[in-house]
């Protein structure tokens, strides 16, 4: 096998920190649910929405090959 290009590593680098960055604020928002959930909050708060709005620009950024991971 050939030994990756400079540019294949820079992409493979940048792909891995728009995964992290979404399954970062994927987590943030999950526990955050659980959190209100756990404290019997029904609605969505201000900080739910702020989360999630954060959630959902992490995926837009994702790379296209990755951004079915953050649909549905």
């Amino acid at each position: 096998m050939s030994k990756p290009s400079k540019r294949a590593i820079r992409e493979y680098v940048e792909e891995n920190r728009l995964l992290a960055q979404w399954h970062s604020a994927e987590a943030e928002l999950h526990d955050n649910t659980a959190r209100e959930a756990a404290a019997g909050i029904q609605h969505e708060t201000e900080e739910y929405l702020r989360l999630n709005e954060a959630a959902t620009e992490a995926g837009k950024r994702l790379p296209k090959r990755f951004r079915h991971l953050a649909e549905g």
